[in-house]
């Protein structure tokens, strides 16, 4: 009764606002919207002291311009949104999430207009979806097509008196090859090649698509890259050219040459501005809500931080497997969430971490429904956590698979030689050096590394085979290490659905009986906000403080469900 109370007079102070707004006729014609960054599916908004203090404001985000779209949607006199593409570098399946609401926005007739600011490949491919490229006179537009730069630590170790003993399930899964190898194996070149050759064929598709040019005309224009602005709206890849300044003036006349309209003056306003004269929406009262908890950055043990040190796979931001444990757990407990949407953007990491989060997933997948939602990466470790949900959505870019498993193991004994460093060694037992870094392992040891990578990828391929409901004789040929973008996964079983996160949430209502709905809200879980502690453990979201902590987690060896590289342009 009491929250059927709050949204009636929600709703009354809603109506209030709209009448009034009405009533004072204030208008926006375009709603300026700046994308900077990678512009990640959620951001959170910065502390209040920052807002305070400075100004600052919460980050662009996918599902941020989701709702500001549909404000922008319900308000019949709003035109349309002018986009601002300002140093943007988001991945490739998050450029297809982006087109897809900007599609939806020009279904809906909302204009579209992309401003690029800086324009390369990637912010080139998104500005596409909209009704009208711009850019300023003195800019350059950089459609480059596809590079990808894959080093390899070898040579440089050795200099510092460091080895690496990786142990992988076969030559395709090359994550250890960042560190055991000086250049690329033929395996680790044959996937990669695939992968770029499919998706340079996706931009070319896009362009040609979009622009309405041949293919031939798009490969030669990419070769002969890059072009000023005005040269490249004379090859038709822009609409046109003008200073930001302008862009009240170019649209006018643009409506006036397109549409034969008077032209008069249009309001543009920053989105700061405009909500406050956009019509509010009004809340429904909901009994059951999705759920979404993200995975985002290497999997790992303990807690989720930043690790504040440029490292491969390991560097950046950490999703600990404590920290998604509690925010799964308190999904499995919360009577009023009725499915989960699990949203995945990692490279993979540590498989045991790997496991106990898959674990919890089967859990809650016992009471209510689990979808997954793939972002830019979901491969090894990411897709070890996905298999046990009920169903996977990807987009077609989405970089996944990569089922196979490496031991990472450092060897410093030559440096520590260099350093003078000299070590006496006490034991009892036959394999007390396994997993230590002051010397090579034995043959013996050797051995036992390879029994143990054998038995976690043969693990990992039953969590895949009974999740996804796939044979393991037809599931080696896909696994052992290989990568696939979204549309293979879907041909191959991986995965079930091509779509963004709308998408998986609209599955996640279906599956657990609930109207199926753009509209309705979801719940977002962030545990290290949360003020009931399901473990024993605490959460807090930062990087560890003390630098021993820093060495052991750089220094111990592991074993690694991982990808070793994210394609970019």
């Amino acid at each position: 009764m009491m929250k059927w109370l709050i949204v009636l007079f929600t709703n009354l102070w809603r109506f209030w606002q709209n009448s009034w707004r009405s009533l004072r006729r204030r208008r926006v014609d375009y709603v300026y919207l700046e994308l900077r960054g990678s512009l990640p599916e959620f951001a959170d908004e910065p502390p209040w002291w920052q807002r305070w203090l400075v100004g600052a404001r919460q980050p662009a985000s996918l599902m941020g311009l989701r709702r500001q779209f549909q404000r922008i949607v319900d308000d019949p006199h709003v035109q349309g949104v002018i986009l601002v593409m300002r140093d943007f570098t988001p991945g490739w399946a998050t450029i297809e999430s982006l087109r897809d609401e900007l599609h939806a926005l020009r279904i809906r007739d909302r204009r579209v207009v992309a401003y690029l600011v800086h324009g390369d490949t990637r912010s080139y491919v998104a500005a596409c979806a909209a009704d009208m490229v711009l850019m300023p006179p003195t800019a350059y537009l950089y459609l480059l097509g596809i590079r990808v730069e894959v080093r390899f630590l070898r040579d440089a170790l050795a200099m510092l008196g460091l080895e690496a003993e990786v142990t992988a399930v076969s030559p395709y899964k090359a994550g250890g090859d960042l560190f055991a190898r000086s250049e690329m194996s033929p395996e680790h070149r044959e996937q990669l090649e695939r992968l770029i050759d499919q998706r340079f064929e996706s931009i070319i598709t896009t362009i040609v698509a979009d622009r309405r040019l041949t293919s031939a005309q798009v490969r030669t224009l990419i070769d002969e890259a890059p072009y000023l602005a005005p040269a490249a709206h004379a090859a038709g890849l822009i609409d046109g050219v003008c200073y930001e300044d302008e862009l009240e003036a170019y649209l006018c006349q643009t409506m006036l040459r397109q549409f034969n309209t008077v032209a008069r003056k249009l309001i543009i306003q920053e989105w700061q501005q405009a909500r406050h004269a956009l019509r509010v929406p009004y809340c429904r009262r909901q009994h059951r809500y999705v759920a979404v908890v993200s995975i985002e950055g290497a999997i790992m043990s303990g807690v989720s931080r930043t690790l504040p040190l440029p490292l491969p796979i390991i560097g950046g931001a950490q999703a600990g497997s404590d920290s998604i444990i509690q925010a799964l757990r308190r999904v499995e407990r919360d009577q009023r969430i009725a499915a989960l949407v699990l949203h995945v953007d990692s490279p993979g990491g540590d498989s045991f971490a790997s496991d106990l989060i898959w674990r919890e997933v089967v859990r809650v997948r016992q009471h209510k429904p689990v979808v997954v939602s793939m972002g830019d990466v979901a491969a090894s470790g990411g897709y070890y956590v996905a298999a046990g949900a009920n169903a996977i959505v990807a987009q077609p870019a989405t970089i996944t698979g990569s089922i196979g498993v490496y031991a990472l193991r450092p060897v410093a004994s030559t440096l520590l030689q260099r350093m003078g460093v000299n070590t006496t060694v006490l034991t009892r037992g036959a394999r007390t050096g396994l997993l230590s870094a002051t010397e090579p392992p034995s043959d013996d040891e050797r051995e036992v590394l390879r029994q143990t990578v054998n038995t976690t990828y043969a693990e990992f391929k039953q969590r895949v085979s009974s999740g996804r409901g796939l044979a393991e004789e037809a599931l080696e040929p896909v696994a052992g290490g290989r990568v696939w973008n979204g549309r293979d996964a879907q041909r191959l079983g991986l995965i079930d659905e091509l779509g963004g996160l709308p998408v998986a949430i609209s599955r996640a209502q279906q599956l657990a009986q609930l109207p199926i709905d753009a509209r309705s809200p979801v719940v977002r879980i962030t545990p290290g906000k949360q003020r009931e502690r399901l473990l024993p453990h605490p959460f807090p979201n930062k990087a560890p403080a003390v630098i021993d902590d820093l060495l052991a987690e750089i220094t111990r060896p592991r074993l690694l469900a991982a990808l070793p590289w994210i394609l970019h342009e």
